[in-house]
């Protein structure tokens, strides 16, 4: 098919390129393969070593040898280059989206879904890239040992990364998401209207600076008419704020070794999960608020079940949420590593599906010793503790866990390990006998980063 030459001129103004003066692309400069995946099974003790289920938090007692799910994401980008100093990069990722085959162990295909798919353009602005699309955004702030999100903003939106202002870099987007929901249609309508709120989105503004150790960050939220299906009104606003420092040693201590410390607080919107993140199904079910994450004893009395992501939003426009992380790593001379990591939050609820309000908190802290052997062998230890309070009632949990791990060092590539795991933990999620609260957990897994 032939273009006519006004079809041509109006591609070319649409692209930003003029028919006389058109920037010419270069070779490309970049082709990018990364990806992540986990894959292993694990065996309950208690259970006659049928598959073990989540038997703890991962992100409290740390994720070695309780991981029951496998995981997979792998993600292709490209880069084009041109002879003003522009550029453009594509990013496409997927990653598995069935629960079931996330806990199976059979080789049969697991089911993928389309996750980040994005745009960025370096050299339209000052400094610093400019994207739009939907992507991981904010999930930088990580702690690996438990894999702890302490941020995730996650969505569809537009922004700037990287704006430099004197000696600060700057972020800025506004991120929007929405509550995904197989059960209820969310066009439905019913005489009250209360289901009619199910397309509404949280509307997020981040801006975040970084200058030398600092790192501040806020994000301004805003979600209309945030009822339940009971007609319960929630927060429609809310705001959060982190900040991080990042140290060059182990707590100031002397010797080899890096930490962080964070502090973050919110209200309404920026309270219990919702603290540091947007409406995304992994912020549903990390830690924050006790009343928040899967909820099946709510089944029978509360509107939205027990279920994660809908309780996501759940929150009280006075509620108020701090959490505050510890987490480093520290290199003996003699090859030994320690990784530990503290953490807690303290949450105050105005109501709770409108009853009085009340307060509840949760406290954890965990380590991962690493003792080399040989060049490509190597074992790695774990042990976590946590203990809850929730309005008055206490809980705990343990872990401890041996993990003879092969890798080879590549450096700065891959990093791949195939480890073998032994967990013992003590008030195991997953053991239903009253008279016995604890579980061994043994199995294997292979974990790759590129």
């Amino acid at each position: 098919m032939k273009l006519s030459k006004i079809t041509l001129a109006c591609l070319l103004a649409t692209s930003g390129l003029s028919v006389s003066g058109a920037a010419n692309a270069g070779e490309t400069e970049g082709f990018e393969f990364h990806g992540y995946f986990r894959a292993g099974v694990l065996t309950s003790a208690e259970h006659d070593f049928k598959q073990s289920n989540f038997s703890g938090q991962k992100e409290t007692l740390g994720r070695l040898g309780i991981e029951a799910d496998n995981d997979v994401s792998v993600t292709l980008a490209k880069t084009w280059a041109f002879d003003d100093d522009k550029k453009i990069k594509i990013v496409v990722s997927a990653s598995g989206t069935d629960s079931e085959n996330s806990l199976g162990t059979s080789a049969d295909a697991t089911h993928m879904g389309i996750g980040q798919t994005y745009v960025e353009f370096e050299g339209v602005s000052p400094s610093g890239t400019f994207w739009g699309g939907t992507r991981d955004y904010g999930k930088a702030n990580y702690i690996f040992m438990t894999d702890f999100f302490y941020t995730d903003m996650s969505g569809t939106g537009i922004g700037v990364m990287d704006y430099q202002l004197g000696d600060t870099s700057l972020d800025f987007a506004y991120i929007a998401s929405d509550r995904n929901d197989d059960v209820i249609d969310r066009w439905a309508t019913d005489d009250s209207g209360n289901l009619a709120n199910l397309n509404n989105l949280m509307h997020a503004f981040h801006l975040s600076a970084t200058f030398g150790a600092f790192e501040l960050s806020a994000l301004l939220k805003a979600m209309p008419d945030n009822w339940d299906e009971d007609g319960t009104e929630y927060a429609e606003t809310g705001f959060d704020l982190t900040a991080i420092y990042n140290l060059d040693s182990f707590f100031f201590m002397p010797g080899n070794g890096f930490s962080k410390i964070i502090a973050q607080g919110g209200v309404g919107l920026g309270s219990g999960n919702l603290l540091g993140g947007t409406i995304t199904e992994y912020n549903a079910f990390r830690p924050g608020s006790l009343t928040q994450g899967q909820h099946d004893d709510y089944a029978a009395w509360h509107p939205s079940g027990g279920e994660a992501t809908r309780l996501l939003t759940y929150v009280g426009k006075d509620d108020v949420s701090a959490r505050v992380l510890l987490w480093g790593g520290y290199f003996f001379d003699n090859g030994i590593k320690l990784f530990p990591s503290i953490q807690g939050q303290w949450n105050d609820h105005e109501q709770w599906v409108g009853n009085p309000g009340f307060t509840e908190y949760w406290l954890s802290a965990m380590v991962r010793p690493i003792f080399p052997v040989s060049n490509n062998f190597f074992v790695a230890t774990e042990f976590g503790a946590m203990y809850t309070n929730w309005n008055g009632a206490s809980g705990n949990q343990a872990k401890a866990t041996i993990a003879p791990t092969w890798i080879i060092g590549t450096g700065a590539g891959p990093a791949p390990e195939i480890r073998l795991l032994a967990s013992y933990v003590n008030n195991a999620w997953n053991v239903d006998d009253v008279d016995s609260k604890s579980d061994i957990i043994v199995g294997l897994q292979a974990d790759m980063w590129w």
